[in-house]
């Protein structure tokens, strides 16, 4: 019987640990350094540049699957799916539709771009942020 309680135990260790070696998210705190983009002017008829709000938010990085998702400040989430484009360094190309979060886990510097503003329509703000995570 005390055999059978060792086995088990190791049979539960193991599986906690195998879970483990496949990596786990690593999770960020992330501010806007700063930030632009440019707004249409309904009165001008024209786009103006815009001073973009500092925004703060949380990533949860998938390295294994090659995933970001992004918690912003206002409840919202997005997810991207990212490629690493230069081989041996470690900065992510990320993207979902029209916007782009490029990020280097080894710094933790990013850049944020909306572009779908302008290509469709005169309604949103073109956005391009730059800023640094930190890892929890």
């Amino acid at each position: 019987m005390k055999y059978t309680y060792i086995a088990l135990a190791f049979l539960i260790t193991g599986f906690l640990l195998a879970g483990n070696a496949y990596g786990e998210d690593e999770v960020y705190y992330c501010a806007d350094n700063d930030g632009n983009g440019f707004h249409f002017d309904k009165k001008t008829g024209s786009y103006e540049r815009s001073g973009i709000k500092a925004d703060k938010f949380k990533i949860k990085l998938d390295l294994p699957n090659k995933k970001i998702e992004k918690a912003n400040a206002d409840g919202t989430n997005e997810s991207y799916i990212c490629t690493q484009p230069y081989h041996g360094v470690a900065s992510l190309s990320c993207y979902e539709r029209f916007v782009m979060f490029n990020f280097n886990p080894d710094n933790g510097r990013y850049v944020y771009g909306m572009g779908f503003g302008y290509v469709n329509g005169d309604n949103d703000t073109v956005k391009v942020s730059i800023g640094k995570c930190d890892k929890f």
